[in-house]
């Protein structure tokens, strides 16, 4: 009886449930990779920043009350730096990890505003290029304020829709905020040794919640002279390498605002602030002059 040819049609569905495992292999591979690349925000060696005193009152978020807070401070227009708050911003931090801002925010457009006191231009930058390539670098001295790009605030896009909404609602306000009160909320992050110069405007709060800002405020009069067009860095520099304040009034307080603290900036107060870490920190424009209890929040 003749022999008939083996048959061959196996060998093909057998290749092809080859190439859907390998494939399926690489396609989780590929998924799990954006997830396992991302890296903390970094720290920075400020130098000398490291080190500087706190000249600003602070009181401990356990001992603070809207009451205590009224009377001794928002009553004498003057500045507080509230700590112990760390242990209540645990799930507003993982949401703002470098890698959830980026997974999540990541081709998002933020206007970026030149790091000067009146941030004359803006430009338009997806939260990625603005991370990867601004943030990444540290100021340097000699760098100007006005070619420096900084992302802070201007939250609404062009079609009048805040798509930081869904962030911000994961943020508890403050404990010293009236209930009531008109609040405004400004997000942002910055790289080592960012920051603006010396500027006033309303009352309210600014909370770090990844890395370290360094604050310099002075009384709203008199007003001190400075460059506006000089970077918060190098104005910082030079007043610590003269160790005394040609520049501004005696009465100037400085202090570094770490994470799981916030400082409360009086109405009309010169301030400037600089990043020594890559920092995430979000600030509260608040409208004392309405009655109200105090968030029950913190």
């Amino acid at each position: 009886m003749p022999r008939t040819a083996p048959s061959r049609r196996r060998r093909p569905r057998r290749a092809a449930r080859i190439v859907v495992l390998v494939a399926s292999i690489v396609t989780a591979v590929v998924a799990a990779r954006p997830v396992a690349a991302h890296r903390h925000w970094r720290a920075h060696d400020a130098g000398a920043f490291n080190q500087r005193p706190c000249t600003v009152p602070t009181m401990d978020v356990a001992d603070a009350s809207l009451e205590r807070f009224m009377r001794t401070f928002a009553a004498a227009n003057a500045p507080v730096v509230i700590t112990g708050l760390r242990a209540h911003r645990a799930a507003f931090r993982e949401a703002t990890t470098r890698g959830r801002m980026l997974d999540d925010y990541g081709d998002v457009k933020v206007t970026l505003s030149t790091a000067n006191t009146f941030s004359y231009d803006k430009v338009v930058k997806t939260l990625r290029e603005y991370i990867e390539n601004d943030v990444e670098k540290a100021v340097e001295i000699g760098q100007r304020a006005n070619e420096t790009l900084y992302w802070f605030g201007d939250h609404v896009d062009s079609d009048g829709r805040n798509v930081w909404s869904t962030l911000f609602a994961e943020y508890a306000p403050l404990s010293l905020v009236p209930a009531d009160a008109d609040v405004a909320f400004s997000f942002g992050i910055g790289g080592p040794m960012s920051g603006v110069p010396l500027h006033v405007h309303g009352p309210g709060w600014s909370e770090t919640i990844v890395g370290r800002k360094h604050w310099f405020l002075a009384p709203p009069t008199p007003a001190p002279e400075f460059d506006p067009n000089v970077t918060a860095f190098q104005w910082a520099s030079e007043r610590l390498r003269r160790g005394h304040n040609d520049d501004a009034p005696e009465e100037m307080l400085e202090c570094t605002v770490a994470s799981g603290e916030a400082i409360y900036f009086p109405n009309d107060w010169w301030h400037a602030t600089l990043n020594l870490d890559e920092s995430v920190f979000i600030s509260s424009f608040v409208n004392y002059a309405r009655d109200g209890e105090g968030k029950t929040e913190l």
